[in-house]
């Protein structure tokens, strides 16, 4: 087994809660280097995730003969600075999402890679979960069946009725509840903010779900938070994101509900995928939580919720907070990426597909900052081939 030695530059949060854990607990991958512009927290880092090395400046991390691999966790300000000298050193990038603040730093990163032929990944996690995965695999099958099972309430006359073309367009619908304590001071004064650092995760999904390119998009409320998002696509279908910023922390995050074709499909926390219309398949699928890596606990929301309700118990009665964790794709993204670096599959979230992501997200900036709904154009999704 080939084992990849990796730099992780930038440890802040994500890197401490996230992809070191990740790196060290994977059998393929040894932590060589971690590397902050603080020293005390990089060596803090080497110390706590036994890295081999600690560094201050990422060029060091970089040029390093003994890593193969850049693991970059620093806010946006830094991405083409660390990846095209990466890249032409023949060192694969693993970066965190959103995949860079400008167009013009995007572009640069999309030609080192064609370039150079070395890949990037971006952190786009949630097409790893183990749940939305399958839901959209279930979602694939809704749309090429010919319909949905029979309803208890059918007045088509058994489906004699002329369809309709809205039958066949897909509809998304995404629930984020969001507890704005659990952020750190820096999203608030960032220029961006959550619309943009946190909602390219969720637009993400929806154009990975949606085959039929956007074309127009509108977003309402504060960029902070509390805001609502819709994407409308060429063939009628509409995502609708819902984003609160008030909510608890510890009741679940996302929840996305998906129709098509007369099927319903609904992904609860990535802890659960349900659906009705596909006959053959079951009704409920369950998976394990993160923070659940013997599989002692029982699976499903349910469970989530009586995890939830333990720990609460338990911190009251002094113990130290557990946080039970869905499974959101975090190690398995890194873990496919390992396999494309090897030849053994496709990269997870390539630039490009994350370009587009990208530019639709800044595009949405831009409306609820106008106030307007504003047009999508093939320029904004399409990067020609070279």
């Amino acid at each position: 087994m080939r084992k990849h030695r990796v730099a992780v530059i930038g440890c802040g949060s994500i890197a401490r809660g996230w992809h070191c854990p990740n790196i060290v607990n994977n059998p393929r991958t040894e932590l060589a280097v971690v590397c902050d512009v603080n020293a005390q927290v990089a060596e803090n880092f080497r110390k706590v995730f036994g890295a081999a090395a600690s560094c201050t400046d990422w060029q060091d991390a970089v040029e390093n003969p003994d890593v193969d691999v850049i693991v970059l966790c620093t806010h946006t300000n830094l991405r083409s600075e660390v990846i095209v000298p990466a890249l032409a050193s023949g060192k694969p990038v693993f970066v965190e999402k959103p995949l860079a603040a400008t167009v013009s730093e995007m572009q640069r990163i999309v030609a080192a890679v064609r370039q150079t032929g070395v890949p990037v990944c971006v952190c786009h996690n949630r097409r790893s979960s183990p749940a939305i995965l399958e839901l959209r695999r279930l979602l694939h099958k809704a749309v090429a069946s010919a319909g949905g099972l029979p309803a208890s309430v059918d007045r088509s006359g058994q489906g004699r009725r002329e369809s309709l073309p809205e039958e066949r367009q897909i509809q998304i619908l995404m629930r984020v509840n969001d507890d704005c304590r659990s952020w750190q001071d820096w999203i608030y004064r960032d220029n961006e903010t959550i619309l943009f650092a946190e909602m390219v995760h969720f637009i993400d999904v929806a154009l990975w779900l949606n085959p039929s390119p956007p074309v127009r998009v509108f977003a309402e409320g504060s960029a902070r938070g509390n805001f609502t998002l819709m994407l409308r696509f060429q063939d009628g279908s509409l995502t609708t994101i819902t984003q609160s910023l008030c909510g608890h922390f510890d009741y679940p995050k996302e929840l996305i509900e998906v129709t098509a074709n007369h099927v319903t499909l609904a992904m609860d926390h990535h802890v659960e995928v349900r659906q009705r219309g596909l006959p053959d398949e079951p009704f409920r699928f369950t998976y394990p939580f993160k923070s659940d890596p013997d599989g002692k606990l029982a699976q499903g929301m349910e469970a989530f919720h009586e995890a939830v309700t333990l720990a609460h118990e338990q911190a009251a009665a002094g113990a130290p907070p557990f946080f039970v964790s869905p499974d959101k794709g975090h190690a398995r993204h890194l873990d496919r990426f390992l396999d494309c670096i090897e030849g053994n599959g496709e990269n997870p979230c390539d630039v490009v597909s994350a370009v587009t992501v990208t530019r639709i997200t800044m595009k949405l900036l831009e409306s609820i900052r106008l106030g307007v709904p504003l047009p999508v154009g093939p320029e904004d999704w399409h990067i020609p081939a070279v």
